[in-house]
């Protein structure tokens, strides 16, 4: 080849037509959905009706004797009907996932706007300090402001958490929840972010605090073990008045570390059930020296000398936001009420499935806000069942069969109640933080609500209820209530807290054991409608909320923007002949969803014979398990709560020599090979 000179490729191509199909017969695993039936499934999607309803009415729909196309309908062709007649559009506003949120969030300026903040990746936010591949969508209704302001209150429960697995891009949801008159969570607001640090929290919390107009002060934050949320707290809302961590959370941590233990499952259970007698100690004084004591044993033991250096890192320099002496009289326990609602969001909206769209998971949200917005319509109006309601009514019923002794320190004022082992102090309020006394969580054999008398027993300090010593003392003594409704003074109730808590350290009194808080679930009881007066704005913004998500509802209203589409596609279609055939195609599509519409099957009616309501139930028949007992583990080496006898044996135990309590092994689980009145000689550490 000379040079300049240029070389030509020719490349051929050779295409085989075949004019019939070859490889396989035109059976019905070939064959696809034929036009009405596909206008039938759609008709029935259309009414709302799940995909599992409607794979088994189509597949039993035909006459079954030969096999159909029918038989092998699957959730994927009932997707792509969804998507062919338009009728997830509500949900999915465009296929591309972004364009879709992003077409949401356009329709959300108008009216009552929910969505607060919002930045897209590839956008930066120089002000606030994202940068272009963040992501933040920060949700917060006018009904949730309104419901803010009507529950918040200085020394009020926040918590603040975040949970992942609602989409598939790794955005985690962040809610700000506090609790209700009823005991329950309700969520205040929603970030949706690709981060989760101290800078994205501040942002977030910054949007609430501006969308609000006010600071929630003096808060009880309930986290979990993060500093991010607190320091963003302390950064936007300033130092609230008790940072805590939840005891579930912090018992979960314990159990996860128990493998830094080099020993057995005796030995495990034994440093386990240590730190829960630790947790529960009510003195101050009692629990700094029991942990004192317990961190030396366990760092002379070489088996546990791991565990303690974790312990000592983690927990034992702050004290102050895991103890139950250090929040008793806050009546603040746990978070689980966040936990719960997470937990809603993803088995009950989001039916237990990993949703992989953000348009979608943002659905699902707005269906749990709209359920809890009727929830609060309910217990603002009508009154709803609790389970606190039950608790209540259960410790009514053990302190009336209480023989115990109770002594009048001042009438109609203070009572002093003798336990079992201690002497706890009951005192009515001057106070209580309500008008009137329609307060939810009463009791009404009593006569009171959880606001007035307090006690200083734990089941009391910790949770949002009546303990057993006050219903002894009502019962008995018929006291007359005298306390009044408060002026709400944030001050005061900074004091009369922080006055609790000093009495808790002068009286140095232990404490009865506590039911379980980690059991969420339970019956409910009902509980008597909210005050009406000053929650008249929080319903209006609800409805409120509810019409804007409603469009107008009129036959005319409808065939006006019908006429309107219809006049700019008349004139958008003579331009271009892509376009005219684009349009045509959707056309095609309205008018067989209209039509699937108009032919959608009709719902049975209900059937008009009634029961009388006094009809005796026929007896049904039985079934008897068959399910073989599992094989216990003995109690010590259970990694389960100690009870009253082993938390006081092992935290007698940290202070070294400590009496057999049984030679026999049959009242508790530790037996020496002692006899009884022997004494056990402790080396300080876990070596028997």
């Amino acid at each position: 080849m000379s040079h300049g000179a240029t070389c030509v490729s020719i490349a051929a191509v050779h295409v085989s037509y075949y004019a019939e199909h070859k490889g396989h017969t035109n059976d019905v695993a070939h064959q696809q959905l034929t036009s009405d039936q596909r206008t039938q499934i759609a008709g029935m999607l259309s009414m709302g009706i799940p995909f599992e309803d409607v794979l088994e009415r189509v597949q039993l729909s035909g006459d079954n004797s030969a096999v159909s196309r029918l038989h092998f309908l699957s959730r994927q062709d009932l997707q792509n009907i969804t998507r062919d007649y338009g009728l997830a559009r509500g949900i999915m506003q465009h296929a591309n996932d972004a364009e879709s949120v992003a077409a949401w969030v356009a329709n959300q300026q108008t009216g009552d706007p929910m969505v607060r903040y919002v930045k897209f990746p590839g956008e930066e936010d120089k002000e606030r300090g994202l940068s272009g591949q963040d992501f933040m969508l920060i949700i917060m209704s006018a009904a949730q402001i309104a419901g803010l302001n009507q529950l918040y209150r200085p020394m009020c429960e926040v918590a603040l958490d975040s949970t992942h697995g609602t989409n598939a891009y790794d955005y985690q949801l962040t809610t700000l929840m506090v609790v209700d008159e009823h005991g329950e969570g309700f969520p205040a607001a929603f970030c949706f972010s690709n981060r989760i640090d101290e800078s994205a929290m501040r942002i977030f919390l910054t949007i609430c605090k501006e969308t609000l107009g006010r600071v929630l002060e003096n808060a009880v934050l309930m986290t979990d073990d993060a500093e991010a949320y607190h320091n963003a707290w302390c950064q936007v809302m300033g130092q609230p008045a008790h940072r805590l961590l939840c005891t579930w959370h912090i018992d979960r941590a314990w159990r996860k570390n128990l493998g830094k233990i080099h020993g057995d499952s005796l030995l495990k259970a034994t440093i386990y059930k240590t730190l829960r007698a630790l947790l529960e100690v009510k003195e101050r004084a009692v629990f700094e020296d029991k942990m004192r004591s317990f961190l030396q044993c366990a760092t002379e033991d070489d088996r546990t000398r791991d565990f303690a250096q974790y312990f000592d890192k983690q927990y034992a320099t702050r004290p102050q936001v895991w103890a139950y002496c250090f929040r008793i009289g806050l009546q603040v326990h746990h978070n689980m009420h966040l936990e719960a609602l997470h937990r809603v969001l993803k088995h009950v909206h989001m039916q237990g499935r990993k949703v992989r769209r953000m348009d979608k998971c943002i659905h699902a949200l707005l269906r749990l806000m709209r359920t809890k917005m009727h929830d609060r319509l309910q217990k603002t109006h009508k009154g709803k069942w609790t389970r606190h309601v039950l608790a209540i009514r259960n410790r009514h019923k053990k302190g009336a069969a209480c023989d115990g002794l109770v002594t009048v320190v001042i009438e109609n004022k203070q009572y002093a109640v003798r336990g079992q082992k201690d002497v706890y102090l009951v005192e009515q309020c001057d106070t209580v933080p309500h008008t009137g006394s329609l307060c939810p969580l009463q009791c009404a054999e009593c006569g009171i609500c959880i606001h007035t008398f307090v006690c200083n027993c734990v089941d009391f300090g910790l949770r949002a209820t009546i303990c057993k010593h006050i219903h002894m003392v009502v019962s008995r003594f018929q006291p007359v209530i005298s306390c009044m409704p408060e002026s709400s003074c944030p001050a005061d109730e900074t004091d009369a807290v922080n006055q609790n808590n000093q009495q808790q350290d002068e009286q140095q009194t232990d404490s009865v054991l506590p039911e379980d808080s980690l059991d969420i679930e339970g019956e409910e009881e009902v509980t008597a409608a909210s005050e009406t007066i000053t929650e008249e704005h929080e319903t209006d913004a609800i409805l409120r909320n509810f019409r804007n998500l409603k469009p107008a509802a009129t036959l005319q209203h409808y065939i006006d923007i019908a006429e309107q589409q219809m006049s700019l596609i008349r004139g958008g279609i003579g331009e271009n002949v892509e376009v005219a055939a684009a349009v045509c195609q959707r056309l095609t599509q309205t008018v067989a969803l209209m039509n699937a519409l108009r032919s959608k099957p009709q719902l049975p009616e209900p059937a008009t014979a009634y029961e009388p309501v006094n009809k005796k139930a026929i007896q049904q028949r039985p079934f008897s398990s068959t399910k073989r007992l599992s094989r216990k583990r003995k109690t010590a080496e259970s990694l389960s709560k100690p009870d009253e006898k082993e938390k006081a044996f092992l935290l007698a135990t940290l202070d070294g020599n400590v009496a057999v309590i049984s030679g026999t092994g049959n009242e508790t689980d530790h037996d020496y090979d002692s006899h009884p009145n022997d004494v056990v000689v402790f080396e300080h550490n876990y070596t028997h």
